[in-house]
Formats: C-alpha cells, sequence, structure tokens
C-alpha cells in the first residue's frame, strides 16, 4: 500500500473548516454581547471549563449544520458500496453542489481544530479527544486510499443529533432546569435522534462491515488497512455505546425523581 495525499477537494474543505470553526468561535464571543444583560450575567458566572465549552456551542452547531445539508443527498441517495468515491469538488447534486470529498475534509478541519484550541485534554474531555483524534485519522486515511466514503457521510450526517445537544445546553445555560418543559422536550428530542442516527443502525453497521465491506478493504488497501478501520470502527461503537448508556441512565434518574415527588405529593 503506497500512500497518497488526500484529494485536492479534502484539502479546500479542511481549510473551510478550520476557518468557520475560528470564525464561529470568534461570533459566539461577539454575539454574547448583544444578549440580555441577565444571560450575560449567567455566562460570566461559568467556571473555565463550563465557558470553554459554552463558546464550542456555536462551532458545533454551525458544523453539525452544514454537515447534515451537505451529506444528506449522497447519504440517502448515493451509491452504498464501500469503495465508491467521488473526489470531485462540484458534483451536480445536493444543496450546496459541494462533493462528499470536501465534507469530509471539513469534518476533519472541525475536529482537529476543536482539539487544538482546547486548553487542555482534561477540560476537552477525554472521550472526546479520542473521537476527535481517530475519526480525523480515520477520515483522512479514507480520503488518501478513497474508500469508505458512504459510511463516512452517514456518520458525518450523525451531527444531526448534535444540534439538539447544543439547544439544551444553551437552555440549561440560560437558567431552565433540567425538570422544565422546554428542557424535557428539547432533552427527548436529543435523546430520540442520538438514538436513531448514532445506535440504531450500529448492529447493521458491524454486521455489514464484518460480512461484506472488510474483504473489499482488505483487498482494496491491505491487511493493515483493513485492521485500522475495523479499530476505528470499534472505537467509534464504543464511545456511542457508552455515550447511550450515559444518556439512558439520566433518563430513568430523571423520571424516577419525578415519580417520587408524586407519591411524596
Amino acid at each position: 500500500m503506497i500512500y497518497q495525499p488526500p484529494p485536492p477537494s479534502f484539502l479546500y474543505g479542511a481549510g473551510i473548516g478550520i476557518i468557520v470553526y475560528c470564525l464561529s468561535r470568534f461570533l459566539s464571543h461577539a454575539l454574547l454581547r448583544i444578549c440580555p444583560t441577565s444571560f450575560q450575567q449567567k455566562v460570566a458566572n461559568l467556571k473555565f471549563a463550563q465557558l470553554y465549552h459554552y463558546h464550542s456551542l456555536l462551532p458545533s452547531t454551525v458544523h453539525a449544520i452544514m454537515q447534515i445539508v451537505g451529506t444528506y443527498n449522497f447519504v440517502f441517495y448515493g451509491d452504498k458500496d464501500v469503495l465508491t468515491f467521488d473526489d470531485r469538488l462540484f458534483v451536480p447534486y445536493g444543496i450546496t453542489k459541494l462533493g462528499p470529498c470536501f465534507y469530509m475534509g471539513w469534518f476533519v478541519g472541525y475536529l482537529l481544530t476543536d482539539t487544538a484550541l482546547t486548553p487542555s485534554f482534561k477540560v476537552m474531555g477525554y472521550p472526546y479527544v479520542v473521537h476527535h483524534l481517530s475519526a480525523s485519522m480515520c477520515w483522512t486515511f479514507c480520503a488518501s486510499n478513497q474508500v469508505m466514503q458512504p459510511l463516512a457521510s452517514f456518520l458525518q450526517f450523525n451531527e444531526l443529533s448534535t444540534v439538539m445537544m447544543n439547544v439544551r445546553q444553551v437552555l440549561l445555560t440560560a437558567g431552565y432546569k433540567s425538570s422544565d418543559l422546554i428542557v424535557i422536550v428539547v432533552s427527548l428530542t436529543f435523546f430520540a435522534l442520538f438514538s436513531a442516527v448514532r445506535v440504531l443502525p450500529l448492529p447493521f453497521v458491524v454486521h455489514k462491515w464484518i460480512s461484506q465491506e472488510f474483504v473489499s478493504i482488505r483487498n482494496e488497501v491491505g491487511w493493515g488497512g483493513a485492521i485500522l478501520l475495523s479499530a476505528f470502527l470499534a472505537v467509534n461503537v464504543m464511545l456511542q455505546g457508552s455515550w447511550f448508556t450515559i444518556m439512558v441512565s439520566k433518563l430513568i434518574g430523571m423520571f424516577s425523581k419525578k415519580q417520587s415527588k408524586k407519591k411524596e405529593q
């Protein structure tokens, strides 16, 4: 297996991802100045790590929306073969007419910038560090070898759940409690989206990888590349599974508290 650099469209996307992240983070600070004074005060009272995460919400949301818009056409109507790869910058499909390789690069540019600008890995959260770095390596490898674009685009489309997660965090920052109706609705919507796009497809993704795609990838990039991509897939499954478990436990705790309060009344 001879190393090939990623296609130019991937590199353009990575550059845009870096620029948009930095601009969004700057814009987050600027927009805070025009928010109600009460909200500004709540943000000002956040601890250092919480403040860092707050100003990560806008870059995260912008990135998520662009990934949803940019990948949906390829995800739902594109060829699902693991060796399918469209490296064109401009394509005749989709809303933006920018190709899936461009959005793969954008994804990596966002992840690397988010990791590089964190005050520390502890503040960012070690699971997120593992997720960002492993995904960046995997996407770059896939772009360089022009494989697994359908699965990569589908995983990028998973950012659909990120939008509601960020909305929930803004509501909590604004002073709403987890028990308030609006937060409950947003939380359940986030949980439903996370389950639908990130968790429920995992058994099918793993089964297809083991039964079909591993052999195709092995024949295309060799044993080393196939094992490496298998490891990346395993990391993704473990991370999504652990986050899902945490959310389920929180939901159970939330409804248990409500039932306890009803019994007391």
